[in-house]
């Protein structure tokens, strides 16, 4: 079974005009005008922010944004990595990191709270299962590399 991450973080793109009202509903409801710890820088656009988490390059940061911005990014960015290696995983890290990347079900109680614990412990999982497969990666080819020499 395939699962395909399809939050509505994810879901939008500058294409069209509901996609990007989509974006202007979640986007610094806060109304921040300035990074959070700067007086002088301005807070990004979510123009930025989107094509900032449209990769999952490690060296981002987003220390700029407010906590709803930083989640919904980091979402975003847990999202794309959960689609690049899902199919690698086992059926219960899939099911587990998919429920807390997906949108939160109309039928449950909402509770944002949790939904923003349960997204953030989602890219927390998705960040380390990532670093969990570098590291297995080097340690294959270590093994490789000492098998040629002897």
């Amino acid at each position: 079974m395939s699962f395909i991450c399809s939050s509505s973080v994810l879901a939008f793109t500058a294409q069209s005009s509901a996609d990007r009202r989509e974006c202007c509903r979640w986007f610094n409801s806060g109304g921040c005008h300035l990074c959070r710890g700067s007086q002088f820088e301005p807070y990004p656009t979510e123009e930025e922010v989107l094509i900032r988490s449209n990769t999952d390059a490690d060296e981002e940061s987003w220390h700029e944004l407010g906590l709803s911005d930083f989640i919904n990014a980091s979402v975003r960015v847990a999202c794309l990595r959960y689609n690049r290696h899902s199919y690698a995983m086992l059926d219960s890290q899939r099911g587990l990191l998919n429920r807390g990347l997906e949108p939160w079900d109309e039928d449950e109680e909402y509770s944002s709270i949790l939904k923003a614990s349960v997204q953030y412990t989602a890219s927390m999982g998705m960040m380390l299962y990532k670093q969990n497969e570098c590291q297995r990666r080097r340690v294959c080819c270590g093994i490789f590399l000492s098998e040629l020499v002897c």
